[in-house]
């Protein structure tokens, strides 16, 4: 590498008056950073990577979505939650710690609907990619429900059913 070394140089420094005061030496950054000709190859390369990286993120959505009408304004809502992306959904480390986010479900019954069966908001198991966890639950009455499945570090995902 050429050019990396200031000569030594005396200079007058307010702070130290009266006092023989030099800089130079190595510049700064300049064992550490790539020569100037070689950043486009080394920023093209990471750029690829990263993008590359980044979309194998886990993405989560809903699959199988069914209403049955079990009769009596009875009605069985399952569905999957499905991780589409190749990353699992957290590290397996992050099951064992507290400052992972764990994904979870919930469901939003609307007007006199009730839950038969089924808990309003479950949490869900770390999903590898390509995975899926199945839910159901069981409500009386009609109308529209709200589920709404995730975490911050996996996006949140909603849809709704309709049971009539």
């Amino acid at each position: 590498m050429d050019d990396v070394f200031v000569p030594w140089t005396e200079i007058k420094h307010p702070d130290f008056p009266g006092k023989k005061v030099e800089t130079g030496g190595i510049k700064p950054f300049a064992m550490i950073n790539p020569p100037p000709d070689k950043l486009g190859d080394l920023i093209e390369k990471n750029y690829r990577f990263i993008v590359t990286t980044a979309g194998m993120r886990p993405e989560l959505e809903f699959l199988d979505v069914k209403v049955e009408n079990q009769g009596e304004s009875v009605f069985r809502l399952s569905l999957k939650v499905h991780n589409a992306g190749v990353f699992a959904t957290c590290a397996q480390v992050g099951e064992r710690n507290l400052f992972t986010r764990l994904m979870r479900i919930s469901i939003e019954t609307a007007g006199k609907q009730q839950l038969l069966s089924g808990d309003k908001v479950q949490r869900m198991s770390r999903l590898e990619g390509d995975k899926s966890s199945e839910f159901s639950w069981l409500i009386i009455g009609k109308g529209t429900v709200k589920i709404t499945a995730g975490a911050v570090n996996t996006g949140i995902i909603s849809t709704s059913a309709e049971l009539r």
